[in-house]
């Protein structure tokens, strides 16, 4: 009996399995405020004592419904040198003298406390490479456009043709099918002329203008050349292709800066079927969600990287933020409602959080990554004497009272608009 249950006893033990030990992995948290400033594609931007403008960004993987995160973000404070006089936009109105302060203007130490700034979002698609590689070097390749722009060429023509130059380079890098939407912005000084008759300013942004046509408005009538009067301005310049969006917030009310660049747009539709495309599905020959896109190398002759542009005088007064962010914002929250929800949000840190929380609230199935700029008071006057532009004296205030107004550049019935391509499968 005794060694029946030494038996059963040693049968026993032979089923029992020895016991394992496990680490438990927790999930990385949620983006704190400098881990979004560590991710800064751009390198280690501060603001100094002069910006008056504060940056806050906020990103999240959303691991509800992503894997991987394929958005990068990228700002500079004091970006560019102080900008030149708005005559050097046109070489034929300036004198040789004038020309030599400009280029030595743009020297590379000459940046300083410019208040300029430079802000991107990029919304990648099959992979990170695209998105990863615009905001390491996309901020670069512009630069070096502005400060090689010595025939006059505008700043929306400037950015289109780095958009074009950023493709060249990611054509000729391996990975073909990576691609990402974009929206950019800079922020930037200008001496813009203005022309007096009698009392009255003529010199007036308006819409469809150049700062060249604004520069002709400062020539007499009799053919001439005067000597121009100018205004300190502050000039946001913006280009997008695919969904990723700026918004400005302008007396409360959002004004939206960029083009949606989908399959499901008319415009865009045509656009790809004139290239020999096709939309099925609302998708560029059924697979991308969106008809512009940087990158995308392997299927260019549709997906265009010619980005939508606008030009925008930022007036002190009403003009208070720009919101820049990728559809995984915009997909569950309008323009509108997003301005709303900050706007009594001072710094600029929590309310993009504010905004990326709203839209994991509302179940958003993508990357998020959100951008808010917010409007300072210039402490001090920014005027072209501050700079050393070595421009002519301005005549008094009552002859030279530029009109500060809305200037968006380029409409979208009438030049065909760029478009960004979705994040998800086809993105």
């Amino acid at each position: 009996m005794a060694s029946a249950k030494n038996t059963l006893t040693h049968a026993a033990g032979l089923d029992e399995k020895p016991k394992r030990s496990f680490n438990v992995i927790h999930p990385p948290p949620s983006p704190t405020k400098s881990d979004s400033e560590n991710n800064n594609a751009a390198g280690n931007s501060r603001p100094s004592a002069k910006n008056t403008f504060r940056v806050g960004v906020s990103e999240d993987k959303n691991r509800r419904c992503r894997r991987t995160m394929e958005d990068t973000h990228a700002y500079i404070y004091n970006f560019l040198p102080p900008s030149p006089p708005a005559c050097m936009l046109n070489s034929n109105l300036c004198s040789d003298g004038d020309k030599t302060v400009l280029y030595s203007s743009l020297d590379e130490n000459a940046a300083g406390d410019s208040d300029n700034g430079y802000f991107a979002i990029f919304d990648g698609h099959a992979g990170t490479f695209a998105a990863d590689w615009c905001g390491k070097k996309l901020h670069h390749l512009l630069e070096d456009s502005i400060r090689r722009n010595k025939d006059g060429k505008s700043m929306p023509e400037l950015l289109d043709q780095t958009f074009m130059n950023v493709d060249k380079e990611l054509k000729d890098l391996p990975v073909k099918n990576s691609g990402c939407t974009a929206v950019c912005a800079v922020l930037r000084w200008e001496n813009r002329p203005v022309e007096s008759s009698g009392s009255d300013a003529v010199a007036e942004a308006s819409p469809g203008s150049k700062p060249q046509e604004a520069d002709a408005a400062a020539v007499a009538g009799n053919g001439a050349t005067t000597a121009k009067a100018t205004k300190r301005v502050r000039m946001l310049y913006t280009a997008n292709v695919g969904d990723a969006r700026i918004v400005l917030c302008r007396s409360g009310k959002a004004l939206r800066l960029s083009y949606d660049h989908k399959g499901s747009d008319e415009n865009e539709g045509k656009r790809v079927a004139n290239a020999g495309g096709l939309i099925l599905n609302n998708r560029v020959n059924g697979v991308l969600a969106v008809t512009r896109a940087l990158g995308d190398s392997y299927i260019k002759e549709l997906v265009t990287g010619h980005p939508y542009t606008t030009e925008t005088v930022i007036q002190q007064d009403i003009d208070e933020f720009i919101i820049l962010a990728c559809d995984g914002l915009w997909d569950v929250c309008s323009d509108q409602e997003a301005v709303d929800l900050v706007r009594t949000i001072q710094d600029p840190q929590d309310a993009s959080k504010a905004l990326v929380d709203h839209a994991l609230a509302r179940f958003s199935t993508d990357n998020l990554s959100c951008m808010i700029v917010r409007f300072e008071t210039p402490k001090e006057p920014n005027t072209a004497a501050g700079v050393g532009l070595g421009i002519l004296p301005q005549k008094n205030a009552s002859e030279s009272a530029l009109v500060d107004e809305d200037v968006v550049m380029d409409d979208a019935e009438k030049k065909s608009p760029s478009t960004k391509m979705e994040d998800g499968d086809g993105k």
